[in-house]
């Protein structure tokens, strides 16, 4: 059996273009860092004014750059070429404007050359060398008529020219020895990787070897050009009669061993399809003349050479007889029950009709009351939210005003370094406004997305309890702006909950409003208090009160039913605290108890477990 080939590490291609990518970063940098150092040094240290170095300096700095861009943009080809030509461009321009081929920077011409043809094509290196030799030969002719009187060089100026040669030169020659001996490492390793390869092959061959006389479900490798069988195992041998020696050399038309043609098409015509097979239900007339049922699986694979399909069959036949044995009882069970049971279920359906409306209903309702919920938390947040965007607005207007005039200023003028001093002062402090602004503004949206998402659905989740009551009461501040209504917060730290922040939030938020709406509703003044505290390890307990009209004795008993309401008419649907209810005793897993006495408030008190008790999550429908 052959084994593909594993994949190994990148083409020796794929190694000389990363390498000749980073020498020529390398190269590029060196020139940069050694060619405008020295060009540097070299101008700085005459005494007469040297424009035309500078220009080559700024020249050879704006090459440099303009390569490492494409380097890093562009194919590494497009970057070589662009400093190949345009360094060998910059020596010749520079020889031209000082001693012609006498200049010493003319000896990087074979060192360019040689990059080119280290990491270029062959054509591009010719046409290079054809160039740098054309140069200097126009530079031979003219020697004595461009450049009679040979200009005088310091020594400072000879000797950045040659250690410019010398490094560069070097740093090359290295990079290029390095190189070559990383190749023969290369070709060691995968002469070793080759080896372990051969090794691991022959362990493969002798595994399958034995997976496949050893087996004990049958199976079978035949040709996949002809269809002759070319190896069974024992376990086949067993069950289809035939000996491998009878089998080797045949087909399974010279074996009769397909009940029907078609059967083989479809099998033929699936296999070539997908070029596997898994567990397909086929049936095979064997040497005995008994059709048995098997489960086959099969898929191509190189054996000695050649592409041959290696099949593995399961016998179910006495599965099957079971089975139909086990569907006849299960029918006439089915029947049996159905007969007993039909009755009851046209009695059922009557009822599960009208229980599925009235939970339809319900949840419709209490969805609505959440959205309500959170588009008045929106209508609020959104009030809140017009301070801190509407300052950032108007800082970032004066300081676009600013940078302007500022502009406008220096075209017409010097700016003096305190001027400057103090426009950057006037932009830093007005960049402070706007980012506190913004800050106040990504606080309040961040508090308003957790506590929408939370109460958008029932997911529950661990959280600090003044953490979520914070964000919650973030929310709600605004419907106490414009209202002689304070909120006092008591919220005590350190507890931890497992449980379903969105839910809790609709609670506090319900028993809030309700507050503001019923007990506080055109007050002079009033306050609403919201406290936690933990009871024992376990359980907690928050309290919600306020110090309004209070709630009438004989409307306690039926506080919490549904649609009971003391607003009908003016906005109330009589569900708030039923959903209360609801959402405390059953998703929370606490309580939830009222005490009131009208003309003094009324205090709402909830007794929750830390760890809320399981129950199916339900899908968000936000």
């Amino acid at each position: 059996m052959k084994l593909p080939q594993e994949s190994g590490s990148d083409s020796d291609e794929e190694l000389l273009a990363r390498q000749a990518t980073g020498l020529l970063r390398m190269i590029i940098l060196l020139t940069l860092s050694l060619g405008v150092g020295l060009g540097l040094l070299v101008v700085l240290g005459n005494e007469q004014p040297q424009p035309l170095g500078w220009a080559v300096v700024f020249g050879l700095a704006l090459l440099c750059g303009v390569s490492l861009l494409l380097l890093e943009h562009y194919p590494s080809a497009v970057a070589r070429r662009t400093f190949t030509w345009g360094f060998t461009g910059l020596i010749v321009l520079q020889c031209l404007l000082v001693n012609g081929i006498r200049s010493p920077i003319a000896a990087l011409l074979p060192v360019v050359v040689m990059l080119s043809a280290w990491s270029g094509r062959q054509r591009e290196t010719l046409a290079l060398g054809l160039f740098a030799l054309s140069a200097l030969g126009l530079m031979a002719g003219l020697d004595g008529i461009f450049w009679p009187q040979q200009q005088p060089r310091s020594a400072l100026n000879f000797w950045a020219s040659y250690a410019f040669c010398i490094i560069t030169g070097s740093v090359i020659a290295s990079r290029i020895a390095h190189t070559l001996q990383g190749h023969y490492s290369r070709q060691k390793q995968l002469g070793e990787q080759l080896a372990d390869q051969v090794r691991e092959m022959q362990q493969a061959r002798e595994k399958f070897s034995t997976f496949f006389f050893m087996n004990p479900v049958p199976v079978s490798i035949t040709s996949l050009s002809t269809g002759r069988y070319v190896e069974v195992n024992p376990a086949w041998e067993k069950i289809g009669g035939w000996t491998g020696e009878e089998l080797r050399g045949r087909n399974s038309l010279d074996l009769g061993i397909w009940v029907t043609p078609e059967e083989r098409e479809e099998w033929i015509a699936e296999f070539s399809a997908a070029g596997r097979m898994s567990n397909r239900l086929t049936r095979f007339r064997l040497r005995d003349g008994l059709i048995r049922y098997f489960l086959a699986s099969s898929e191509v694979i190189n054996y000695e050479g050649e592409r041959c399909v290696f099949a593995a069959f399961i016998d179910i036949t006495e599965q099957r007889e079971a089975e139909a044995r086990l569907r006849e009882l299960n029918v006439k069970l089915e029947e049996h029950v159905a007969e007993r049971t039909r009755s009851l279920a046209e009695a059922n359906q009557s009822l599960a009709r009208s229980l599925e409306t009235l939970q339809q209903t319900q949840d419709e309702l209490v969805h609505a009351e959440t959205m309500a919920s959170l588009g008045s938390m929106v209508a609020g947040i959104s009030h809140e939210l017009n301070t801190p965007i509407g300052n950032a607005l108007t800082v970032s207007t004066a300081l676009q005003d600013q940078v302007r005039d500022f502009s406008e200023r220096i075209r017409r003028e010097p700016i003096t370094k305190q001027a400057l001093f103090d426009f950057l002062g006037d932009q830093h402090t007005g960049a402070d406004l706007v980012a506190q602004s913004l800050l106040r503004a990504a606080e309040l949206v961040t508090s308003f997305k957790q506590v929408a998402v939370d109460q958008a659905s029932e997911r529950r989740r661990g959280f600090d309890l003044a953490g979520a009551m914070g964000d919650i009461l973030s929310t709600l501040r605004p419907m106490f702006k414009h209202k002689p209504i304070e909120l006092r917060v008591d919220l005590a730290p350190g507890i931890a909950m497992d449980s379903y922040p969105g839910p809790l939030g609709q609670v506090i938020s319900n028993l809030t409003q309700n507050a503001i709406l019923h007990g506080l509703d055109g007050a002079d003044h009033g306050t609403v208090s919201i406290e936690t505290r933990a009871v024992g390890t376990e359980r907690l307990e928050i309290v919600v009160s306020d110090n309004g009209r209070g709630i009438a004795a004989e409307h306690l008993p039926r506080i919490f039913d549904p649609f009971f309401t003391t607003r009908l008419g003016r906005g109330g649907s009589g569900l708030g605290l039923s959903i209360t209810h609801r959402l405390v005793t059953t998703i929370l897993g606490g309580s939830i108890s009222v005490r009131s006495t009208e003309g003094e408030g009324a205090s709402f008190r909830l007794e929750l477990p830390r760890i809320a008790p399981q129950r199916e999550e339900v899908a968000d429908d936000a």
